[in-house]
C-alpha cells in the first residue's frame, strides 16, 4: 500500500483559494464574531439590487396625480445650510391656513409613536415618546404632498411617503437616529422634511450634532446659538469641536435634508434627534421620500 503525497506549493494554492473566496463571500463569520461596524453598515449600503418593495410599504406611497389642481406657493425664504448633505432651510412652508388644516384633520387620530427594530414594531418611551397620526388626504393634504416633490425637482423614482403628524408633550423626545437605516442601493429613504405644526414650547428643538454650525448669527433666527452642548446627550465630542444644529420649533417652517447620496450610502451627518420638550406641546409633521429604482405604479383611480 502506497502513500501519496501533495506537493507544498499546491496546498498553500489551496488554502489561497479558499481565502479569497470566503472574502468574497462577505466574510459572515468575521461579521459573526465582531458584529457590524458603522463603517461596514456604510458600505453595505450602497451595495447589491434593490430589495423588492412590499405590499405594505407601496401601499405608503403617494402616487402622483397629473390632475392635481393646486395654487402656486410662494416660500417666504430658501436658506441652504449645507451643500454635502443637502441641508435646506425653508421659511414658510405651509401657510397658516394649511398649518391649521393638518392640525385639524390629523386631532381625531394620534396613537403612541412607535420603533422599529429588527422587523417588529415596539413601544419604547426611552426612545422615542411622542404621539403620531396618520394625515387625512384630503385635497389640501395632496396639494402638500406634491409641494414636497416639486421641492425636489420631480426626481425619477422617488415618491413621497403619505404624511404623519407629531405630537410632543412634556418629556416628548425622539433618540438619535438615522432615517437612512435600511438604504440600499436603488432603494430607501432618500431625503426628509421637518415642518413644524406647532411651536408653543420649551426646548424640542431638532438637533443634528455632525452637521458643522454656521457662523452668520443671521441663523440664529432659525437655530439655537445658545445652550447646544448642555442639551444634547449624543456626541459631545462633535459640540466640542464648535460642530451641531439645533433647529428652533417655528411654526409653518421646515427644514429639508436629504439621507443618501447617490450612489446609496448614507450621509453620517443626518444623523438626528427630537430633543426633549420641557414645558407645553410641540406639533410636526413628517414628510419622507422613497427611492424604489424601477418602480412604475399604475396612476390612480380617476387620474388623466
Amino acid at each position: 500500500m502506497t502513500s501519496r503525497s501533495f506537493p507544498f506549493a499546491s496546498i498553500l494554492q489551496y488554502i489561497v483559494l479558499v481565502i479569497i473566496g470566503y472574502i468574497l463571500a462577505g466574510a459572515p463569520l468575521l461579521s459573526f464574531v465582531i458584529g457590524p461596524t458603522p463603517d461596514n453598515q456604510k458600505a453595505r449600503a450602497g451595495t447589491g439590487r434593490p430589495s423588492p418593495l412590499s405590499l405594505d410599504k407601496a401601499a405608503g406611497l403617494v402616487i402622483p396625480e397629473r390632475n392635481l389642481s393646486c395654487t402656486e406657493h410662494m416660500y417666504k425664504g430658501l436658506h441652504v445650510l449645507s451643500r454635502d448633505p443637502l441641508v435646506v432651510y425653508v421659511e414658510g412652508f405651509l401657510r397658516e391656513d394649511e398649518v391649521q388644516h393638518v392640525v385639524d384633520v390629523s386631532q381625531m387620530h394620534f396613537s403612541p409613536s412607535t420603533v422599529w427594530s429588527s422587523g417588529h414594531e415596539r413601544l419604547d418611551p426611552t426612545v422615542r415618546l411622542s404621539e403620531k397620526a396618520p394625515v387625512p388626504r384630503s385635497p389640501a393634504v395632496r396639494c402638500i404632498e406634491e409641494r414636497a416633490r416639486a421641492f425636489q425637482g420631480w426626481r425619477p423614482y422617488v415618491f413621497v411617503e403619505k404624511l404623519w403628524a407629531q405630537k410632543y408633550g412634556p418629556g416628548g423626545h425622539y433618540a438619535y437616529h438615522y432615517d437612512w437605516s435600511n438604504a440600499l442601493r436603488g432603494a430607501g429613504r432618500v431625503s426628509s422634511f421637518m415642518v413644524w405644526l406647532g411651536d408653543q414650547c420649551e426646548g424640542g428643538g431638532t438637533r443634528f450634532p455632525r452637521l458643522e454650525r454656521p457662523k452668520d448669527e443671521a441663523w440664529c433666527r432659525f437655530i439655537d446659538c445658545e445652550g447646544d452642548a448642555s442639551e444634547d446627550k449624543g456626541d459631545a465630542d462633535e459640540d466640542e469641536m464648535g460642530m451641531g444644529v439645533t433647529f428652533k420649533p417655528i411654526r409653518g417652517n421646515a427644514v429639508y435634508w436629504e439621507n443618501m447620496r447617490t450612489d446609496g450610502t448614507g450621509y453620517e451627518e443626518s444623523w438626528h434627534a427630537g430633543l426633549p420638550v420641557t414645558s407645553g406641546t410641540k406639533l410636526g409633521l413628517n414628510i419622507w421620500s422613497w427611492l424604489q429604482e424601477g418602480y412604475q405604479p399604475l396612476p390612480p383611480e380617476g387620474a388623466v
